[in-house]
């Protein structure tokens, strides 16, 4: 029989395949969900606890999932009076009972990964360094597929080469097209990832002093660079500030770090990237008008989250997990000027606390941003100051994120549950 530290191994190296290398069965069936059912029955089989001895961010996350049942019961009333027929089988979209199983099937997955990640770390049956060790592993592997793309794509190559049956998504810059998603299904889920990965292999190189994590971190950076998310970009930009200022590094190192900041910002300046990402998406912020007409995401984001704070205050106790695409069309857009089709689309709030907020309601809000709380507090109290500076930096990113339900997020939030632990929990592990 397989062993529990072997899959979840195999789970961390694939984690960033979520639309890449996967099984085309209907829908993309991932490795790591294929490992993670088999962990699940392994660990279930061969850990012997009683579910008070998980700890209270585990049972908390469980009563996140129960709680987020009744407002998915009131969004089926809701849709059940609600003319939804064009919607229902619209591109992403299912029927809504079909859509509710659909998403709890996953939450109970993603749970599951969070505290089978965090079991096997608190009993010993993997150890942090293994963790860190095949996280960065995958990470590695995904720079190197992201480049393959993006080769690939200079050579007239289709994606499916690499085994990507879907679309990539694409960015010119300077008249250069990039393949700007890697394995993922689009940029800002890679940078996501590798910001993650950045932090971790930081952290690692403190505490390991391995030369493998050392010279991965100028390979995560290109990484960061060729998903040209903007939030990626400068909270890598942060992470390395924090270690050199606030690491303990001498003055010429601060120096040194400070004028090659100003020579990577006046490259990206010269290149247009720094224009795209910055004027162009955030030109209504700046000038109160559009540059690019075709870089339109910033407003895309802002219709969205209206229709997330409408849809709360009509609904306070939430509509359901997956059903705010459903309503989506009962509430006018914030900038009526652009185009916006709900029928053919399946439209997301792109903000995960506005996600929660609208769909699952604000008790499991509250319970949500206080189980972030208490995760923070634990990195704090056992000295994992880097890490508790990362963690700010990824809840800062879900401001403009399309939904927390990936399970790379929770297998890294079952590492940082973890080290916010106190002592190993003694699990009786049958043989």
């Amino acid at each position: 029989m397989i062993r529990l530290p072997t899959l979840i191994k195999f789970i961390l190296v694939t984690l960033a395949f979520t639309n890449s290398v996967t099984l085309p069965v209907g829908f993309p069936l991932k490795l790591y969900e294929i490992a993670g059912v088999m962990a699940f029955g392994v660990m279930l089989a061969r850990t012997r606890f009683q579910f008070r001895e998980l700890g209270k961010i585990p049972l908390l996350w469980l009563l996140f999932l129960f709680l987020s049942l009744f407002s998915s019961a009131y969004g089926l009333y809701l849709l059940a009076d609600a003319n939804i027929t064009m919607l229902e089988w619209a591109t992403g979209r299912y029927h809504p009972i079909l859509n509710t199983i659909f998403h709890y099937s996953y939450l109970v997955f993603d749970i599951g990964l969070l505290i089978l990640v965090y079991v096997a770390l608190r009993s010993g049956q993997l150890t942090h360094y293994e963790f860190v060790r095949f996280w960065l592993i995958g990470a590695f592997v995904t720079v190197i597929y992201a480049a393959l793309l993006n080769m690939g794509t200079l050579a007239g190559l289709p994606a499916a080469w690499l085994l990507r049956w879907d679309a990539v998504q694409y960015m010119t810059v300077s008249g250069v097209r990039i393949a700007r998603c890697g394995p993922f299904l689009e940029g800002n889920y890679l940078g996501l990832y590798l910001v993650i990965s950045y932090q971790i292999a930081i952290w690692a190189v403190i505490r390991y002093h391995d030369r493998f994590y050392r010279w991965l971190l100028p390979v995560l950076v290109v990484g960061v660079l060729m998903s040209t998310s903007p939030a990626a970009i400068v909270f890598t930009l942060l992470l390395s500030a924090y270690v050199v200022f606030f690491g303990g590094s001498g003055r010429k190192i601060r120096t040194a770090f400070t004028l090659g900041g100003i020579a990577v910002l006046l490259i990206l300046i010269q290149s247009g990237l720094f224009q795209i990402l910055v004027l162009h998406k955030l030109s209504l912020i700046f000038f109160g008008d559009i540059t690019d007409p075709r870089n339109v995401s910033l407003v895309q984001r802002l219709n969205e989250s209206y229709h997330a704070w409408r849809m709360f205050l009509d609904h306070p106790f939430g509509v359901g997990m997956g059903n705010y695409g459903y309503l989506y069309g009962n509430y006018p857009d914030a900038f009526t000027w652009l185009t916006t089709d709900f029928t053919n689309f399946k439209r997301i709030p792109n903000n995960i606390y506005l996600e929660i907020l609208c769909e699952h309601g604000s008790i499991v809000f509250l319970l949500f941003m206080y189980i972030l709380t208490l995760m923070w507090f634990g990195l704090q109290r056992t000295g994992q100051q880097l890490l508790a500076f990362g963690f700010v930096l990824v809840g800062l990113y879900f401001l403009a994120f399309p939904t927390f339900r990936l399970a790379l997020i929770w297998a890294y939030w079952g590492f940082v549950v973890s080290l916010g632990s106190g002592q190993p929990l003694r699990f009786r592990n049958t043989k």
